[in-house]
């Protein structure tokens, strides 16, 4: 039963993480080219899918104003994944973090 339980929720954060990975790309894509804020968090929102998107953060740096050609662009895409199984509950901490983060040149 331990061994069920944990391999579904190792299922279950391996998921989480890897949609996390990829909005930080597709976030970090969009920043590259000068989108605004909003656009960006509205497009990690949109890429994380089945997600709660109430435990999401994306941090950006530098902000827009401060974006130069040529220069790097970090996107940072955190999620809180909630632990259902009880027995593993005991092994890693509840809500199990996790953060993606991404660099792209600006063009």
């Amino acid at each position: 039963l331990l061994l069920l339980m944990g391999i579904m929720e190792f299922g279950r954060i391996f998921g989480a993480y890897l949609l996390v990975t990829h909005a930080s790309r597709e976030g970090a894509r969009l920043a590259a080219v000068g989108r605004p804020y909003t656009e960006v968090q509205q497009k990690v929102i949109n890429k994380v899918g089945m997600l709660n998107v109430k435990d999401l953060q994306v941090i950006i740096t530098p902000s827009q104003s401060q974006r130069k050609s040529g220069e790097d662009i970090k996107v940072t895409v955190q999620y809180k994944i909630p632990i259902y199984a009880p027995i593993v509950q005991r092994m890693i901490p509840n809500p199990f973090s996790m953060q993606s983060y991404t660099f792209m040149r600006v063009e």
